[in-house]
């Protein structure tokens, strides 16, 4: 992963951020036909909340922690997680598929919320040997309903934990929508337990990036918990068992494809000359190859 973290992006931030969307994108699609073939056993797609996560998580930079949850396959790959190694554990190979101390991203969880008592411990524990102690964890607007959740905010803001809480709110928890969860934002209940806060939208990985390097220089200077919420788009279903034609109007999933945040990111930068068509069949080639060495790794 490179260090890329400053306010102002130059277009060499831009392609790369570009780049590791459209990467994120193919690993999705690719995953997703697995899994209908029966070579995974399940897939969440992250499709709608790439630039959330690829914003997020250059801005924060290489030595921070992370701790997802279990959708955040951009920050994975930008993390520097090979497709293999990601698409293993969907497949029942592996545990992890990674070294989560080396690339300094720990392993999924699917048990809600339950990373984020996991990254504040680790936080205070790493604080307690006088390590670097910053700490990213992703959570999603339903997990943020769970008990573990306001738990880990309140020890955070007691004991001052350099943690950064990222709440990707989609807007569905599974079939439940957020306006049937909660009365208020992530962020206000955030701020209710003394930790700073932010709502932004998520669908503009600039907007993300901006947002979370001043967040993550809040954390570090002040060594004080900070909480981002992101309202972004989510094109597929829950998971690959959910049929959300089912629950969700069909004008909603359309308007929330047409809002693609990685195709308006293609064509902001090809409009504004920073990537062009060659470009763009480069780095397609190269997802290409990515996604053939996964069919024949897993589906054969």
């Amino acid at each position: 992963m490179q260090t890329e973290s400053l306010c102002d992006l130059d277009d060499d931030l831009r392609r790369s951020i570009l780049r590791h969307m459209l990467t994120a994108r193919g690993v999705d699609e690719e995953a997703r036909q697995l899994q209908k073939q029966g070579a995974l056993d399940l897939w969440l797609s992250c499709q709608g909340q790439e630039a959330a996560q690829v914003g997020s998580v250059l801005a924060v930079g290489p030595d921070a922690t992370v701790f997802p949850s279990y959708r955040e396959h951009a920050v994975a790959l930008t993390r520097g997680v090979t497709a293999e190694e990601l698409v293993a554990q969907w497949a029942g190979r592996t545990f992890c598929g990674w070294d989560p101390r080396d690339r300094r991203f720990f392993p999924y969880t699917l048990v809600l919320a339950a990373q984020t008592l996991h990254a504040v411990g680790y936080s205070i524990g790493r604080r307690l040997q006088g390590l670097d102690d910053f700490v990213v964890v992703y959570v999603g607007d339903g997990a943020t309903s769970e008990g573990d959740m306001s738990e880990a905010m309140n020890l955070a803001a007691v004991e001052s934990a350099s943690v950064l809480f990222i709440c990707q709110n989609n807007g569905w928890a599974i079939s439940k929508p957020a306006a049937e969860q909660m009365v208020t934002t992530v962020a206000e209940r955030a701020r209710g337990f003394g930790i700073e806060s932010a709502l932004i939208q998520g669908d503009d990985p600039e907007t993300v990036h901006r947002q979370c390097v001043r967040a993550a220089e809040h954390v570090r200077d002040r060594r004080s918990p900070y909480l981002i919420e992101m309202r972004v788009g989510r094109i597929h279903g829950h998971s690959t068992s959910d049929a959300q034609e089912v629950y969700r109007g069909r004008d909603d999933i359309a308007r929330t494809a047409a809002a693609d945040p990685v195709l308006a990111y293609a064509d902001r930068l090809t409009g504004l000359d920073v990537v062009d068509a060659e470009w763009l069949r480069g780095v397609e080639s190269q997802v290409r190859d990515i996604r053939e060495r996964l069919m024949k790794k897993y589906a054969s």
